[in-house]
């Protein structure tokens, strides 16, 4: 009768440790939520993503590939606050992957995507128009070339409406600029109307 009850005591344990470790593994494995899964700044602005899991304690640690921006490094806390600069004149982006540990568990990654709009406050002459139509309308519009010379202030501004004109044409259209090469991107022409709205100033 004893051995029978000493079995049945060991049996009954065994059910309980084992129940009580399937519970526990799964309350080790955690779940991390990103908040903003998703966000849109300016360039040479920080990000803003908190990092929270269902359970307390959580660390993290991420992983990021970055686009068309620099500043974003891989890391690991609580929280992604990160300075992040267009290294062009269009948007780019870095996307995070974040990986949580709870109780020496790690459980699934989460990924946040930043995009980062260049933010350009006034747009001028000499530090974005001239470098655009310089490399844009080489060698036609430029000293030596056979047309108005883009690459001098005065007349790129009493032609700029010409320009916009014929640069947003379609390619192959009569009047196209630049001739032979490609249609100048949606960002670029962007640029040149946003030179129109802040003024033509120079400098």
């Amino acid at each position: 009768m004893k051995t029978r009850l000493l079995a049945l005591f060991i049996f009954s344990s065994f059910l309980f440790l084992s129940s009580c470790t399937k519970d526990d593994e799964t309350a080790v494995s955690p779940v991390a939520t990103a908040t903003p899964a998703t966000q849109t700044i300016t360039s040479g602005t920080a990000t803003s993503i908190a990092l929270t899991s269902t359970i307390s304690g959580t660390t993290y640690s991420w992983t990021v590939v970055q686009s068309g921006v620099s500043g974003a490094t891989p890391g690991s806390g609580t929280s992604i606050a990160q300075t992040l600069t267009v290294t062009n004149t269009v948007a780019g982006t870095a996307t995070y992957l974040i990986t949580p540990m709870a109780n020496g568990k790690s459980g699934s990654s989460v990924s946040v995507t930043i995009t980062v709009n260049p933010g350009i406050a006034i747009v001028t002459y000499t530090s974005n128009i001239k470098p655009l139509l310089v490399n844009s309308c080489t060698p036609c519009h430029v000293a030596g070339g056979s047309n108005p010379k883009w690459d001098n202030y005065a007349t790129a501004k009493s032609n700029i409406n010409g320009i916009l004109d014929r640069v947003q044409r379609e390619s192959g259209a009569a009047g196209f600029m630049p001739v032979g090469g490609p249609k100048l991107s949606a960002a670029n022409i962007a640029l040149l109307k946003k030179w129109v709205t802040d003024g033509l100033l120079e400098n």
